[in-house]
């Protein structure tokens, strides 16, 4: 499989033991900044980032990244309730995504936040060393294009760095496309909770389950780019149907927080207490109720988590790991999460070594995807 060159950043430091979510600070007074872009499910959000990994605010200081671990990765759009909106501790600028997906007419959106972001840290184009921007979906990564993005109406093979870098008037070499899933591992190693680590895995749990690779300090892609799908690993050939792809008994349809919530609604008996819950049911709830005693729903906690540490374990014995962060819907959960997973593991696990990888909580929460795509600006820059 094809790996993509990386080394952390200077000034890193060793994730250490337990869930450390502390970033790293830089003197921001004028060196250069990069753009960060997520295309998320339902938002447009840009942000200004240093070399060091924290994110710029509008006072022109360094934002420390970790406040933001209580929140989704990427595609944290249910506390957003209005268009054109700025997150007044980040300094992150966004929109929502809205009808008009015209990759044209995003570009020129995505400039003007942008522009929004300077203006508010005092800045200006010229200060802009690179902007990387990430999206779901299937990517060519070396030639900039998304290839199809099922939430981006009309996308298929999008040239999107070729239009980006013209409307942010930038030399196309300095407008880097990463999948949103591995920006945010690129995000994490970089100043989150897994800040100087070379062996990382990062896991998803939201609609499916996502992965990403960190092999060595490389991300790793495979030969179309599709390494990492460890939410499409079979685990019980023929079991659970989910999504869309084709195939049944694959870890999603046992260890997403869709599932969570679908298994919740199927034979819901009358003693649950779940039955109080008077909006659809979600895994929020799930894990909620079974924090309180209830059976049934710790039952589906337990089942999910045996589930996800058995889909762990195996991307232990494929990549050898020193951490595996869960973000994502799920990873709300915090400690209880962790605790159900890792004490499933246990049960799982061989019995040839003492050491264990650690399992922890991504840090950086909704702003992971803009932070890892600056991220992957600045590494395809300093290797031109």
């Amino acid at each position: 499989m094809a790996l993509d060159p990386m080394s952390p950043g200077k000034g890193q430091k060793r994730a250490a033991a337990g869930n450390d979510c502390s970033s790293i600070h830089g003197n921001t007074s004028r060196t250069g900044v990069f753009v960060g872009v997520d295309v998320g499910g339902t938002t447009i959000s840009v942000g200004l980032v240093d070399e060091q990994g924290s994110l710029i605010s509008g006072n022109n200081n360094s934002y420390n990244n970790s406040n933001n671990n209580n929140s989704n990765n990427n595609n944290n759009d249910s506390n957003n309730s209005n268009n054109n909106n700025n997150d007044k501790n980040a300094g992150v600028q966004w929109e929502s995504l809205g009808d008009d997906h015209d990759p044209k007419q995003l570009a020129v959106r995505v400039r003007r936040l942008v522009d929004a972001a300077l203006s508010e840290a005092g800045r200006v184009m010229g200060d802009v060393v690179g902007c990387g921007v990430c999206t779901p979906g299937l990517l060519d990564h070396e030639r900039g294009i998304v290839r199809v993005a099922a939430n981006l109406r009309g996308w298929k093979e999008v040239p999107l760095v070729d239009i980006l870098s013209k409307e942010m008037g930038m030399e196309r070499s300095r407008v880097v496309l990463e999948h949103d899933t591995n920006a945010a591992l690129l995000a994490e190693s970089w100043s989150g909770a897994a800040a100087g680590l070379r062996h990382v895995v990062l896991l998803t749990l939201g609609t499916g389950v996502g992965g990403a690779i960190l092999s060595d300090g490389r991300l790793l892609r495979g030969s179309r780019g599709q390494a990492g799908e460890v939410g499409h690993a079979i685990l019980v050939p023929g079991g659970r149907a989910h999504g869309s792809a084709g195939v049944d008994g694959i870890l999603e349809a046992y260890a997403s927080a869709t599932a969570v919530a679908a298994r919740a609604v199927q034979g819901l008996p009358a003693s649950s207490s779940l039955r109080e819950v008077k909006a659809p049911i979600e895994c929020v709830d799930v894990f909620r109720h079974a924090a309180a005693g209830d059976e049934y729903a710790a039952g589906i906690v337990s089942d999910t988590a045996k589930y996800l540490a058995i889909g762990c374990i195996n991307c232990c014995r494929f990549v050898d790991p020193e951490v595996i962060l869960f973000s994502g819907g799920m990873a709300e959960a915090g400690e209880q999460l962790l605790e159900e997973v890792s004490k499933q593991f246990e049960l799982h696990h061989w019995n040839i070594e003492a050491v264990r990888v650690k399992l922890c909580l991504a840090a950086l929460g909704r702003h992971a995807g803009l932070i890892g795509a600056a991220r992957a600006a600045q590494l395809a820059i300093n290797r031109a």
